[in-house]
């Protein structure tokens, strides 16, 4: 499929022949559809009206999900990850354990603020009432 379509926010910088190979990355469900006497199963995209057989206790089940290969992804355990548009406040840490991280921050010195002539006169005439 060779149509052209934009990438980007705008611009004619952006517009570029797509050759991409798009594939249905839905999860299917295999097996008989309703109950198979094995415990609840979801009949649905979620929600309670979506489960069904509550009562029955839940053993082996006898259908599958088929996730195609094209829709598997590594793993991002352990790994810096952004949600949303972008900020700071959407940053996360890959530490999930809520651990600080081994890494020790280097030791900043602190700035030393230049001292004027009326910081020099407080510090005469205020200098004596410090604890």
């Amino acid at each position: 499929m060779s149509v052209e379509v934009s990438h980007g926010r705008g611009g004619a910088g952006n517009i570029n022949v797509d050759d991409t190979k798009y594939v249905d990355g839905e999860v299917v469900r295999t097996g008989a559809e309703g109950s198979h006497g094995d415990g609840a199963y979801s009949s649905g995209r979620g929600g309670a009206g979506n489960i069904a057989d509550v009562g029955t206790k839940s053993g082996e089940r006898a259908d599958k999900d088929i996730i195609p290969e094209a829709a598997v992804r590594p793993s991002q355990d352990g790994r810096d990850f952004h949600t949303g548009r972008g900020g700071a406040g959407n940053e996360f840490s890959g530490n999930v354990e809520g651990k600080k991280s081994e890494e020790k921050p280097a030791e900043k010195a602190t700035p030393v603020a230049p001292q004027g002539l009326a910081d020099k006169l407080k510090a005469k005439l205020f200098g004596g009432f410090k604890k």
